[in-house]
């Protein structure tokens, strides 16, 4: 383990000792008498997490039927759907948010206050990541939501690829190769084949995990738009240097190229949250077990290798017809050992819930990383991030800012051209 994880962890086992209050509120026994059916949205593939969850759930309370429906999360369907739900009373039961969505939908009236009776949730919600505490309880106290997962970020990598190239493949020492993002850069072209095989698949990748490093959102606490920050322009030129040495792929994000070029072995890092690991496993590579690795992700100015990449919530509307039901789904689902355990091993979805840092099952060896146990890299992250401002123009600031990255790696637009440009699309929404 490297001197800044030993550090990290150390930090992160005494702030965990900490928020180890005993959760007595989340830990009451079930209540086998409720019943009814509760409806709950959400998107792919939290549908498919949450399906394979409910034999275990109704172990638990076997008369609560839950019927989940998934939105696709591209063109925000979701977000359309559930906001034309909320505004005509016609959503349902249980609603998730991601956290890009948090700024938009926190603050409707339509959510149930989780604080009140007979939820209580102000009983037990110091027993989250502090952070998730801070993005679902408003000015007056209000809870709208639990924390359900967070987005510690890290390196995945090729191990065969980088055995290949002639590189070390042990993650620790991955960790230590790739020390900055000019190490990365010069790491890249020993990796990179021209039009074959790709060091990233994405320049958006290494803007968000510079941002976030440097505790820099795309707004400020009082809303105003950070493009000016040097941390865009620095960002972008490392983007304009990976992408002048033919490093970054040239897949859309997301797109069904982009998915297939993970299990074809084209690309050879990607920086996500630990969730990513979810897909490689379920959807983009699942017959490369044992060939990935996780390490820190490069370090920016100033030394640190922490970001947040994602984290959803979920809480109840007012509209629901059995809120008992519905309340004990979602308690159930982001504090209960056997659902935790389940979501972070089948999903590799890490629990907010700070208590699941104590138990053995977030440290065991995953065979798809070659026997890594990658909560040694995920625990320390999330113990150094640094939390993000959230704003109801996230979404239009990031789509200008992945125009800009677009641009820049085509070589249509210089770095400061690009920054100009969205930083006019965004100015123009405000």
């Amino acid at each position: 383990m490297t001197s800044w994880m030993k550090a990290s962890a150390a930090a992160f086992a005494i702030g965990f000792g900490a928020m180890l209050s005993p959760p007595a509120e989340a830990q009451n026994a079930p209540d086998t008498q409720i019943s009814g059916t509760i409806s709950v949205w959400t998107w792919p593939n939290n549908d498919r997490t949450f399906a394979a969850l409910l034999p275990t759930f109704n172990k638990a309370y076997p008369n609560i039927k839950v019927e989940v429906q998934g939105f696709p999360a591209a063109k925000m369907a979701y977000l359309n759907n559930l906001q034309r739900g909320m505004l005509g009373g016609s959503g349902p039961d249980v609603a998730m948010m991601e956290i890009n969505m948090m700024a938009l939908l926190r603050d409707r009236p339509q959510w149930e206050d989780l604080r009140q009776a007979p939820y209580n949730a102000g009983e037990f919600i110091s027993n989250f990541a502090p952070f998730t505490v801070a993005n679902v309880t408003l000015p007056d106290g209000k809870i709208v939501a639990l924390p359900k997962h967070t987005g510690p970020g890290g390196l995945f990598y090729r191990r065969d690829i980088f055995k290949e190239a002639g590189l070390p493949t042990d993650p620790e020492e991955v960790t230590k190769l790739l020390s900055d993002w000019n190490a990365f850069i010069d790491v890249g072209k020993k990796v990179a084949k021209p039009n074959e095989r790709w060091m990233l698949a994405n320049g958006e990748e290494i803007v968000r995990a510079m941002m976030a490093q440097k505790g820099v959102s795309n707004f400020d606490a009082e809303g105003n738009l950070q493009f000016d920050n040097p941390v865009f322009h620095d960002a972008l030129e490392i983007v304009k240097k990976a992408a002048d040495a033919g490093l970054i792929s040239p897949f859309v994000a997301w797109s069904p190229e982009w998915q297939g070029a993970f299990g074809k072995g084209q690309i050879a890092t990607v920086m996500y949250g630990n969730w990513f690991g979810g897909l490689l496993k379920r959807a983009y590579a699942t017959a490369d077990a044992g060939k990935w690795g996780v390490a820190l992700a490069p370090a920016s100015e100033g030394g640190s290798r922490s970001f947040n990449s994602g984290g959803d919530y979920i809480g109840i509307l007012k509209t629901s017809k059995n809120k008992e039901a519905a309340w004990a789904f979602v308690k159930w689902l982001v504090t209960d050992g056997e659902s935790l355990k389940q979501q972070y091993q089948s999903d590799d979805l890490y629990p907010a819930f700070t208590p699941a840092g104590s138990s053995d099952w977030i440290n065991y060896r995953d065979p798809y990383y070659d026997g890594q146990n990658v909560n040694e890299i995920f625990a320390p992250v999330q113990a150094q991030l640094i939390p993000s401002t959230l704003n109801q123009l996230d979404s239009a600031a990031t789509l200008a800012l992945q125009t800009a990255i677009d641009n820049v790696v085509k070589g249509v637009a210089t770095v400061d051209e690009a920054l100009a440009q969205a930083k006019a699309e965004v100015k123009a929404k405000m």
